[in-house]
């Protein structure tokens, strides 16, 4: 268990010296990644206590408060394991985000199940990183394994900060709230195309794999219409503004159903502005409405 020993002892005298900062930081947070998932294979709900933070959420499938889920979860000798295969970190090295693939086991019988998961991370007063935000999507067997995101091999370019007007006017949130309402105006193909990131956008919803590119996500959306009232639940942000997520409920006004979603925004120095990362939509049942 030396990962997990890593992720959560090695913070001993961490509040004496400065936290990782850049490459450092994104290498520790990807550390308690393996770290948690290691752990998970003695107990997954041993697992998600020792990493969630105490004001944490997880989609189960609506958001709700993530410790208090796994206080009742029931104990099972099904396995699940996991690994990122993206990841990245704000500027400030404060807050992050981590994905990839899941596979559950269930026992006996062996059957399996597979999926994607979506981590917000946010670093503590002791430079140790605790899961703020937890979700995921199921899906069918991917038809290609995705290669693992290890700390030692992880790509990192440090961003510019954004300019002091732009944090003035919060224009992170106005980016966010440009969005949703875009959406509602003229549906999702139209504001991906405005605030969805070029090169490194991803969708995540139930039954698919993740779908990269924004042309790819709106193809999906255009025959998938939805619009309607957006209910956040929660948002967080680095201490930068360069990374941020939202999510809560998005009610369709078409036919009133509900999904939970997830939405991770980042800062691009390049546009001087913020696009959308990662944006999650997962049904939920009528019984949750």
């Amino acid at each position: 268990m030396a990962l997990v020993g890593v992720a959560l002892g090695a913070a001993t005298g961490a509040a004496e010296a400065a936290c990782p900062t850049g490459r450092a930081a994104l290498q520790a947070m990807l550390a308690s990644e393996y770290a948690f998932a290691e752990k998970a294979q003695t107990s997954v709900s041993g697992a998600f206590l020792a990493f969630l933070a105490d004001d944490s959420l997880v989609l189960n499938p609506a958001p709700q408060p993530g410790r208090a889920v796994y206080h009742a979860a029931k104990s099972s000798a099904d396995r699940l394991e996991w690994y990122p295969s993206i990841g990245d970190i704000s500027s400030s090295a404060d807050l992050g985000f981590t994905s990839g693939p899941w596979l559950y086991t269930a026992v006996p019988g062996g059957k399996q199940y597979h999926g994607h998961f979506l981590t917000v991370w946010k670093r503590d007063a002791e430079c140790r990183w605790r899961v703020e935000l937890d979700g995921g999507t199921s899906h069918a067997a991917p038809s290609s394994v995705e290669p693992k995101l290890r700390p030692a091999e992880a790509p990192f370019t440090a961003a510019d900060s954004p300019s002091p007007i732009a944090l003035s006017h919060d224009a992170a949130g106005q980016a966010l709230s440009d969005f949703e309402s875009t959406v509602q105006r003229d549906g999702f193909a139209s504001a991906l195309r405005a605030y969805g990131r070029r090169a490194d956008f991803r969708f995540y919803t139930d039954g698919q794999t993740p779908i990269d590119g924004v042309a790819a996500a709106s193809s999906y959306l255009n025959a998938h219409a939805i619009a309607g009232a957006w209910k956040e639940a929660a948002r967080g942000r680095s201490a930068d503004s360069t990374l941020m997520y939202s999510v809560g409920e998005l009610t369709d006004s078409s036919d009133q159903s509900t999904r939970a979603f997830v939405q991770i925004w980042q800062y691009d120095p390049k546009a001087t502005n913020w696009g959308l990362r990662v944006l999650l939509l997962n049904p939920l049942p009528r019984t949750h409405q």
